[in-house]
């Protein structure tokens, strides 16, 4: 397990990664979910260890170790990738995406498709531009998507209370409030062992270089996309809980129909955190081949 490691691209930029599991398995790299960073990925460690596969989490530009880039898209994601597989001697690989990564791990298949072996996509997030159904969504990402001047006032607000409220501890008002709102399952993915340390150390990384990295990190998902999905040639497979109150699976499904030849694993009972925490090791095993 190393946790801050760099890459110098080529654009002279820093590229912050966390590597875990197997240092001389099968790459597969982990793109995190939103608002979070390359320590998400600690919870596989073990998992892939035992399965000879060696996971590489990027920061993407902004978050965490990672130098910021001006006015990004998803589809500029893929060269960063690319750059940073060549600086590490890596020329095939396999991705796995959770929740927020899913759209970075569909640009990286439909612009990278010749070094990627196989695109796992796990509770991801589906398009949410404005022409998108969004009546589906958690209340709390519909109200902010739908309002910019909400968003930017609020989200720099929210994260100093954010942090008084993780170093209260789940047990404790107002997190234990706010974690019984979600589903049960849920609950019991984020309290099992590990689970609160690793979100909570990942999303503390993620707000370090503040409101305006993550910001623009955030939305992009609300922008159009600017890549085809219908383009992909990867095999990929959607894992998405029937129980997901974050991002419902409806819209996952929509969105794997457009990716050609995909699979859709649709989980019975499992929701949002669950999925990702009860599953990761056939995401594990199917990456792997």
């Amino acid at each position: 397990m190393r946790e801050d490691e760099f890459v110098n691209l080529p654009s002279g930029r820093n590229l912050g990664y966390a590597e875990y599991g197997d240092p001389q398995g099968r790459p597969v790299f982990f793109f995190h979910g939103w608002p979070s960073s390359r320590l998400q990925a600690a919870y596989l460690d073990k998992d892939a260890m035992e399965r000879g596969i060696r996971i590489l989490a990027p920061d993407r530009p902004g978050i965490g170790s990672s130098d910021p880039l001006p006015k990004r898209r998803f589809s500029d994601w893929p060269k960063d990738v690319a750059d940073f597989a060549d600086a590490l001697e890596i020329p095939r690989f396999s991705i796995f995406g959770i929740s927020g990564g899913g759209p970075y791990a569909l640009a990286t298949c439909s612009q990278l498709g010749d070094r990627i072996e196989r695109a796992a996509v796990v509770c991801g997030a589906p398009p949410l531009s404005a022409d998108a159904d969004r009546t589906h969504m958690h209340w709390a990402y519909r109200t902010l998507s739908g309002m910019k001047s909400l968003r930017r006032a609020a989200v720099p607000a929210l994260i100093p209370l954010s942090k008084w409220m993780i170093r209260r501890g789940p047990h404790r008002a107002p997190m234990s409030w706010m974690l019984r709102s979600i589903p049960a399952r849920d609950r019991e993915a984020i309290h099992s062992g590990g689970g609160w340390d690793t979100v909570t150390r990942s999303y503390l990384t993620a707000i370090s270089n503040g409101s305006k990295n993550l910001l623009t990190d955030g939305e992009l998902y609300i922008e159009p996309w600017g890549f085809d999905p219908e383009k992909i040639t990867v095999p990929v497979r959607f894992w998405h809980g029937l129980a997901d109150a974050n991002l419902p699976c409806e819209v996952a499904r929509k969105l794997a129909k457009r990716v050609p030849e995909s699979e859709g694993c649709w989980v019975e009972g499992e929701g949002h955190y669950s999925l990702a925490v009860f599953h990761s090791t056939e995401v594990l095993d199917w990456l792997k081949g």
